[in-house]
């Protein structure tokens, strides 16, 4: 039994769904309440905030949000995960668990934008911390930037602009070496494709709005890690200082799609993959960037440190941006928007409005555009990109 207790199918349909617990009900029920009362007077006052059988305060711990954490805790094979309200509430709360004034940080350049303009406008401003952002595909790169006072490298693996990868474990070797705490933005391949604890990395976060929830309908992050006495006296208190946590009915939703994600994601993956090398072949495309193609520079690393890729990848035409603009208003199944992760194929122009030197700095052109492949099947997403491409021949 132990082994099937530790596969990932077992985990995302039945860990943590105690049927004695909740009447025998197959799915574990919502606990819409901000607070638990106690039976008597030494229970309050013997109360064990660690306890993860107690409760006393919706702020600080729920039932339904903990069974969410146990399953994304297994699934990433760490020893304590914490839910959030939103990604960005998960990785601020990360950093301002790690970091104090006047720390250096190293981070990815290409970064989930908001979590750069967060280091840049409130850590760099108000903590008077430092930043050096690296393009971070080769380790020397990281090397380089460690100060004395360096105490978070931020990873993103591959990042969702044009899908650079980081060597997990040589960073992870270097930042223990400097003692170091490693964090990693693992939304891309969920705990099914890559597991970052495994491979040396201290703190794992996801955006559980995308893969994990799966149908666009819910705002949520999650924070993985190895070291439970770290993420019980730093993580929990900082996020009951800022009140992040995730609600119940959004942990359901992040439930609910656990269930399904061992049958979407590879789905997901294959229709990108055929999306890809469409694309790849058409006359009017200049560049894919896509992890799971032979073409990717890092394909290898790809191959030795995840087990798949996602819906989710870039290319560029060989036209100028208002072209491109023109193409992307010709799409019919894929709708204009910026995220991804869900049911549905989407599409956006994320550096349209951004200078041609932000765009070198981020290795891409002013009319690169991002896709995510959705569940409406490959045959037909391809078809809804050959028509766009005809509409500017």
């Amino acid at each position: 039994m132990a082994q099937i207790e530790q596969d990932s199918r077992f985990i995302a349909t039945h860990l943590g769904d105690d049927y004695e617990k909740y009447l025998g009900a197959v799915v574990p029920p919502v606990f819409m309440n901000s607070l638990h009362v106690f039976p008597n007077t030494q229970a309050y006052l013997n109360f064990d905030i660690t306890d993860p059988e107690q409760y006393t305060y919706g702020r600080v711990a729920n039932p339904t949000v903990r069974i969410v954490e146990q399953k994304i805790a297994a699934l990433e094979k760490g020893a304590m995960a914490l839910c959030f309200a939103s990604g960005m509430a998960a990785a601020t709360t990360a950093v301002l668990s790690v970091c104090k004034a006047g720390s250096h940080v190293i981070c990815v350049k290409n970064i989930y934008g908001p979590m750069k303009n967060f280091l840049e406008q409130y850590c760099v401003q108000t903590l008077n911390m430092s930043v050096t952002f690296v393009k971070g595909d080769c380790i020397e790169d990281f090397e380089a930037a460690i100060t004395d006072h360096t105490h978070m490298i931020i990873l993103e693996s591959p990042t969702s602009l044009v899908f650079t990868l980081q060597d997990l474990a040589a960073i992870a070797k270097l930042a223990k070496k400097h003692h170091i705490t490693t964090y990693i933005d693992n939304t891309y391949c969920t705990p099914l494709y890559q597991n970052p604890l495994e491979l040396g990395i201290d703190l794992v976060m996801h955006t559980t709005s995308k893969y994990l929830g799966g149908h666009s309908d819910l705002i949520g992050g999650v924070l993985v890690s190895n070291d439970h006495e770290f993420m019980q006296k730093k993580v929990s208190v900082m996020r009951e200082f800022l009140g992040g946590i995730s609600g119940p009915a959004e942990a359901w939703l992040v439930m609910r799609g656990i269930r399904s994600l061992e049958v979407r994601l590879p789905v997901h993956q294959q229709t990108a993959l055929q999306v890809a090398n469409f694309l790849e072949g058409h006359p009017l495309v200049e560049r894919v960037y896509y992890p799971g193609l032979k073409s990717h520079p890092q394909y290898e690393l790809a191959q030795r440190q995840q087990k798949g890729s996602c819906g989710l990848l870039s290319f560029e035409l060989k036209t100028d941006p208002d072209t491109t603009r023109k193409f992307v208003d010709s799409l019919k199944l894929f709708k204009i928007g910026v995220s991804w992760g869900g049911f549905e194929s989407l599409v956006s122009l994320p550096c349209y409005n951004s200078s041609e030197q932000t765009c070198s700095w981020l290795g891409c052109s002013r009319g690169i555009v991002r896709i995510h492949c959705g569940l409406e099947g490959a045959e037909n997403l391809i078809e809804d990109l050959r028509q766009a491409l005809e509409q500017i021949k």
